[in-house]
């Protein structure tokens, strides 16, 4: 079995390449493994808050800052698309890939779309403000709701 760190790199260079997580099929075959041993040792990965699997746990569901599903936050690189869990994410994704890329977002107060520049070098050109319902500290309690 790949160590946690092998996995985790693999998970993250899969993502920046093609925008989305490689499935636990695509893992199995890459490391000669069962699905299920992949699925169990992506479940059990101790590398902090970053890669989760989704509440059923067949898939990844997210790998912060990316996510693994359409979300109302899309990054477009020079590269590939990703989705992001969420404003704050949105960002950071352009930072993790390292490359300019603009973020295509809806306010989920007016539902006026918003688009903006992320630069890996800099905070984005702009007055915008990003609202979080829940406290930080709380973010992971029920991180599909934050």
């Amino acid at each position: 079995m790949p160590s946690a760190q092998v996995l985790r790199v693999q998970v993250y260079d899969t993502l920046l390449e093609r925008g989305l997580p490689p499935t636990c099929a695509d893992l199995a075959e890459l490391y000669g493994e069962p699905v299920d041993a992949i699925r169990a040792a992506l479940g059990g990965l101790k590398i902090g808050k970053a890669i989760h699997m989704r509440p059923d746990g067949s898939e990844i569901w997210m790998a912060g800052p990316f996510s693994a599903e359409s979300t109302p936050h899309r990054i477009t690189g020079h590269r590939t698309a990703w989705w992001a869990n969420c404003a704050w994410d949105a960002v950071g994704v352009a930072v993790i890939a390292n490359e300019t890329a603009r973020v295509s977002t809806t306010c989920p107060d007016c539902e006026e779309d918003i688009d903006f520049v992320a630069d890996p070098a800099r905070p984005p050109s702009s007055d915008l403000v990003a609202h979080f319902l829940v406290p930080a500290r709380h973010w992971y309690d029920d991180l599909g709701f934050t």
